[in-house]
């Protein structure tokens, strides 16, 4: 059985014919809007903005916790660089083979002129640099130390540390002096 056409009549000059007409459906389909919409659907837009709220915020949270940790870990790399650019270098020092490190003498003795010396705790840097009028060692505690002096005239005119700390001894006693020198008198008594 064939459903009605609604056709024209076919004296009006349209050959192909019309399209048919279709009745209003009497059930829904799943591409079709429902006149009532099922329990728990969002009646309006802004419920459902409200309803991802949430979600929202906590994305914003981990966006805004990961650009303070990544600006945390750029400041904290570029000031561990600068301190380690700023950091004393220990110097390296190459001795030849046939030459026996404790038998060096770890002393440099300055007597004129500008220089820039170095000192060092490791094998076989100096351990002291002994100058006219004072000894210099490395301070408690430090590995290097760098130096600029200037000696004119058995006196030390300029002493700048650039790099480490360091302690100033009194020159050592020149033995060929006391020697030399005669003995004070003994001191008497009335």
């Amino acid at each position: 059985m064939s459903e009605p056409r609604d056709t024209p009549a076919r004296g009006d000059g349209d050959e192909l014919g019309a399209a048919p007409r279709r009745a209003a459906p009497t059930r829904g389909s799943d591409d079709e809007l429902l006149r009532d919409p099922p329990a728990g659907a969002p009646p309006g837009g802004l419920d459902g903005y409200r309803a991802g709220r949430r979600l929202r915020l906590a994305l914003l949270a981990v966006g805004a916790i990961g650009v303070a940790a990544t600006a945390w870990w750029i400041v904290d790399a570029r000031r561990t660089a600068e301190a380690q650019a700023r950091a004393p270098k220990l110097p390296s020092y190459t001795l030849s083979p046939d030459v026996d490190p404790s038998a060096r003498t770890r002393r440099m003795v300055w007597t004129e002129g500008p220089a820039r010396l170095g000192l060092a705790r490791e094998q076989p840097g100096v351990e002291e640099i002994v100058l006219p009028d004072r000894r210099i060692v490395l301070a408690p505690g430090h590995d290097v130390a760098q130096l600029k002096l200037d000696v004119q005239d058995g006196k030390t005119v300029e002493l700048k540390v650039l790099v480490g700390e360091i302690v100033q001894l009194p020159p050592e006693p020149d033995p060929t002096a006391t020697a030399a020198t005669p003995p004070a008198p003994a001191a008497t008594g009335p």
